[in-house]
């Protein structure tokens, strides 16, 4: 099971009812984000291929009192933006929410350089950010729905891998 698709259509109703709530995209989607910026344009962002900046910049949103919500492939996040994720998002308490799609080397095909097995949930343990995991939720005996609403509603930062 792959939770890519699921996981932009489960965000829909907690971006119509927060405004406070924005998406920041490094460089991807492939459609997959589209219904998310054609409802709420002026709340989406594709910042490129610098996750390590979209971080900074998430951090700066919620330091403004907005909930940003950065999506890239797994490894990007957790391997390039680690630093940025300890620094800026934890160690400052701050309510920034990271998706990283493609967990368990959905994106083998483009090569190890977008794969990382599941060392992102190592890495994130590291720097104590809080892991919601949809592959583990089976033992938890919760829907995907109820963790996305958990993860999203939460007042504190949260890693999803999808």
């Amino acid at each position: 099971m792959n939770y890519r698709k699921q996981i932009l259509d489960l965000l829909i109703p907690h971006f119509e009812r927060d405004e406070t709530y924005h998406l920041l995209v490094c460089d991807m989607g492939f459609g997959s984000y589209d219904q998310i910026r054609l409802r709420f344009p002026n709340r989406v962002t594709n910042a490129g291929i610098m996750e390590q900046s979209t971080v900074g910049i998430a951090a700066g949103m919620a330091i403004g009192g907005m909930v940003p919500v950065v999506y890239s492939i797994v490894n990007f996040i957790c391997f390039r933006a680690i630093e940025q994720v300890r620094n800026d998002i934890i160690l400052q308490g701050l309510n920034v929410k990271l998706i990283g799609t493609g967990a368990n080397d959905y994106f083998e095909k483009l090569g190890r350089s977008h794969t990382c097995a599941r060392d992102d949930v190592k890495i994130m343990e590291l720097v104590k950010m809080p892991i919601f995991d949809p592959y583990e939720m089976n033992r938890r005996s919760i829907s995907f729905s109820q963790m996305v609403d958990t993860w999203i509603t939460s007042d504190k930062a949260g890693y999803l891998r999808v």
